[in-house]
């Protein structure tokens, strides 16, 4: 026991480990009073809505402990993993989600039957675990990338990100970046098999995982193969470069896998899925930015929808733009391996193009963009910035984490 206790001890005094559980603590005691003042203030009406509140057939809970716990994460993207958990793809619609993360819920559930309550509220702990797990690796990768003195505030922008409430959500978002930032971790570390197998399982969470194969196989040819100039000299036996260099490929099996498995089972493309549901087609890169101006300038369905949408559009507009400017300044500054990640998440955020949801969802996606946070924490050094940076960030994050509340769309 005296063992034990001393390797807890030990464990605490890491950083990282003290530091993302204080901030993880926090901010989830947070919310949860949070989300239960603001539904105080500005219930939402409680029948379901097929197009604003749409709870896609399941109950809506709202007894006791668990009503006030787990009712204001019962939103969006929410009720489509629990439904999975619950049914399978059985609605078409779903199955532009990848099995992962509904699987761990779903096997999480199984001893209450996956009844609805079980399945969210596995959603919640399957969720916010990974978010904590989150937390600790961020400040373990900003310190050995940055030093010591950016990973905490690091970790903070990166928590207090207007979207950042996502992280919390029984959605994938703190799952997959555990798993995609634990990946490219690894593979900086020169452990490959690892970086692979977390690749895989981010490929099996969202579809946007098979964008590590880029990374990773530039670091690994960095580390295994690039010495001086375009010089190839192996430092490893020719069976080690081999298999090495498969394991980086993992992420685009993953994708490939859920691609095959979709058509194997009879289901329409995903690009049928997206433009039949979600009403977005692939396009010329960017071009969503041009639609997105039209629509904040002239007229469209984000206007129309009133304050909330128009303000999410201008936000999402302004995320597009951070992203492209520090996509550029993370080659520079973080060394190619970021850059090249940042650069291809970019790229396939940019592929969709919508008339009713321009810039679809991107101030969330940009969560995903480690490097933004690192660059920030960067700039945070002066007080001045840190101040900017920080407060409008808080100001943000209660706002959208507040219309989410209460099923405002935010991302």
């Amino acid at each position: 026991m005296t063992d034990y206790l001393a390797k807890v001890q030990t464990w605490l005094q890491d950083p990282a480990i003290w530091r993302g559980l204080l901030i993880f603590l926090g901010l989830r005691f947070f919310l949860t009073l949070w989300a239960i003042f603001v539904l105080l203030i500005l219930p939402p009406p409680t029948e379901p809505d097929e197009v604003v509140r749409p709870y896609l057939g399941q109950p809506r809970l709202t007894e006791g402990a668990v009503g006030l716990l787990l009712s204001p994460w019962q939103r969006f993207d929410a009720l489509h993993y629990t439904r999975i958990a619950a049914t399978g793809y059985s609605d078409e619609q779903d199955s532009v989600f990848p099995p992962l993360y509904p699987s761990l819920v779903r096997l999480m559930a199984l001893p209450w039957q996956n009844s609805h309550t079980a399945n969210m509220a596995a959603a919640v702990i399957v969720a916010n675990l990974a978010c904590l797990g989150l937390f600790i690796l961020l400040h373990k990768v900003a310190a050995r990338e940055l030093g010591a003195e950016h990973a905490t505030r690091t970790v903070i922008y990166f928590a207090l990100f207007p979207t950042a409430f996502f992280l919390f959500a029984p959605y994938t978002e703190s799952l997959f970046l555990l798993l995609a930032l634990g990946s490219l971790w690894a593979a900086r570390r020169g452990r490959w098999g690892q970086a692979g197998v977390l690749g895989l399982l981010a490929s099996l969470t969202r579809l946007t995982g098979w964008v590590l194969v880029v990374p990773l196989a530039y670091e690994f040819w960095r580390q295994q193969r690039g010495q001086g100039h375009w010089k190839v000299a192996p430092t490893s036996s020719p069976l080690q470069i081999i298999s090495e260099g498969t394991a980086v490929l993992l992420p685009g099996v993953g994708t490939f896998l859920f691609i095959v498995y979709r058509w194997a089972v009879g289901l329409p493309s995903l690009g049928h899925i997206y433009a039949e549901y979600w009403y977005q087609q692939t396009g010329i890169p960017g071009y969503d930015l041009l639609r997105a101006l039209q629509t904040m300038f002239l007229d469209g369905p984000a206007r129309r929808a009133g304050s909330t949408g128009e303000f999410t559009l201008w936000f999402d507009f302004f995320c597009a733009l951070l992203l492209l400017a520090t996509t550029v300044l993370t080659f520079r500054r973080l060394g190619i391996t970021w850059g090249l990640y940042a650069a291809m998440m970019l790229f396939f955020m940019l592929l969709p193009t919508s008339t009713l949801k321009p810039l679809y969802s991107f101030s969330r996606y940009t969560l995903a963009f480690f490097p933004v946070f690192m660059l920030l924490a960067q700039w945070g050094q002066d007080s001045r910035a840190n101040r900017l940076i920080f407060y409008s960030s808080v100001i943000l994050y209660l706002y959208l984490s507040g219309q989410f509340f209460i099923w405002g769309w935010v991302a």
